[in-house]
């Protein structure tokens, strides 16, 4: 048992390495400027990623490329690679700015599975005083995908109103109509039942399952894991890597 463990972390931690050299090497070729993210997203990709529709569990209606957020970049930059571009019913850019796109969305993918913690921002409400904290962790690719699946965990506490939430998104593959484990700190897994779709495209019918659930658990003190929400899959967010002064902000909304 032990053995197989390791055996996994070990394939986990290559398939980590083998994801950070490609934003390396990529992030050396080139950027676009943050204006030109801003269009880019704000055409393609904010039509579905509204703040009231908030499919996949991400809104882009504020995005804003000039506040680097590199677990927000690696869920971009996993639908990017997985065909999302054209989601929108909008088309999709030429071939040279796809990939220009995409290399500057690597280069703010940096760092992405390392906390990055926000406070305030232009989308939040007036009066409000929200920290938000996100990190992603990638798993074996999956059969069939080229790409390593990623999921994301953002803990969000608005500190004036004692109101937070505790997400989780996942890309690229969305899910529906299942049952999965969510465990704060080695406790016994809470049942969290996915069902529905999500609506995408300007006007279009594209539906898809759900990628992203809101976790129904205390904040964790150490760690957050989560089992099968795919079949056989289990990852662990280390909760307890966040600094002092930021878990005492979102213990506030506990």
């Amino acid at each position: 048992m032990g053995g197989t463990r390791n055996a996994s972390r070990r394939r986990i931690i290559v398939v980590a390495a083998a994801l950070i050299g490609l934003f390396s090497s990529a992030a050396a070729a080139g950027d676009l400027a943050p204006a030109d993210q801003n269009a880019l997203v704000k055409k393609y990709c904010a039509v579905c990623h509204t703040d009231r529709a908030n499919n996949g569990g991400l809104s882009l209606e504020h995005f804003d490329a000039a506040r680097v957020d590199p677990p927000l970049a690696a869920m971009m930059l996993s639908k990017l690679r997985n065909g999302a571009m054209g989601a929108a019913g909008n088309g999709v850019p030429d071939k040279d700015m796809q990939e220009a796109w995409v290399l500057a969305t690597v280069r703010q993918a940096l760092g992405a599975q390392n906390w990055s913690v926000t406070r305030g921002g232009s989308s939040a409400p007036h009066g409000s005083a929200p920290v938000t904290a996100s990190i992603v962790r990638i798993v074996n690719p999956r059969k069939g995908e080229a790409n390593p699946p990623i999921y994301r965990l953002t803990l969000t506490c608005d500190t004036a109103a004692r109101q937070g939430t505790i997400q989780l998104t996942w890309s690229p593959e969305p899910q529906t109509n299942r049952t999965f484990l969510v465990s704060a700190d080695g406790h016994a897994g809470v049942p969290h039942a996915l069902s529905g779709t999500e609506k995408m495209g300007n006007g279009a019918t594209v539906v898809s399952g759900r990628a992203s659930a809101v976790l129904n658990v205390p904040l964790p003190a150490t760690s957050l894991t989560i089992a099968d929400l795919f079949p056989g899959e289990t990852v662990v967010f280390p909760v307890g890597e966040l600094d002092q002064q930021t878990r005492k902000e979102l213990a506030a909304c506990k």
